[in-house]
């Protein structure tokens, strides 16, 4: 009787294998996957966006040579109220407080070290746009990107550059 046992077990054992090795993990072959384009050229260095005469946001090119991050346009935003191009102006006040930015891919949050009473429509304004900007220049969707203006108090704003869309 045991060796009855023996061989149904070594026949079951050998079946299992089979089928485990026939019937794979279940996942199918996929072909090539297009990653989009590429970015290219070289950045002359990040966009600060600052506020005209009208009220508008205009982009400010900083000649850095390079892109740099999000954060550190930002910080360059925030710490710079000198526009390269006259008659353009900054809405954010001045601060010697380091912000904060989280650049996660698809979504970006830069924490202020202001209160939201502290800065204007257009100042936000100023920081999700130069934010965008880094975003579009690193060869990212800026409309796959949630751009977030967290101020110490107050509400958290979240919305597209009314420059880029």
């Amino acid at each position: 009787m045991s060796s009855r046992r023996a061989v149904r077990g070594v026949g079951a054992a050998v079946v299992l294998a089979a089928a485990l090795l026939t019937g794979g993990c279940g996942v199918g072959p996929s072909g090539v996957e297009d990653g989009g384009e590429a970015p290219t050229g070289l950045a002359e260095g990040p966009t600060l966006y600052f506020v005209d005469a009208d009220g508008g946001l205009r982009p400010d090119v900083r000649d850095s040579g390079r892109l740099g991050s999000v954060h550190g346009a930002i910080q360059l935003l925030m710490a710079d109220a000198h526009p390269t191009a006259d008659g353009l102006h900054s809405e954010i006040p001045p601060t010697g407080t380091r912000t904060i930015v989280e650049d996660a891919w698809d979504y970006v949050t830069i924490y202020l070290p202001l209160r939201g009473g502290e800065i204007s429509p257009a100042g936000v304004d100023q920081i999700i746009c130069t934010a965008a900007a880094v975003v579009a220049a690193s060869g990212r969707d800026v409309a796959d990107v949630a751009i977030s203006v967290r101020p110490t108090h107050g509400a958290v704003v979240t919305r597209p550059c009314p420059v880029l869309g």
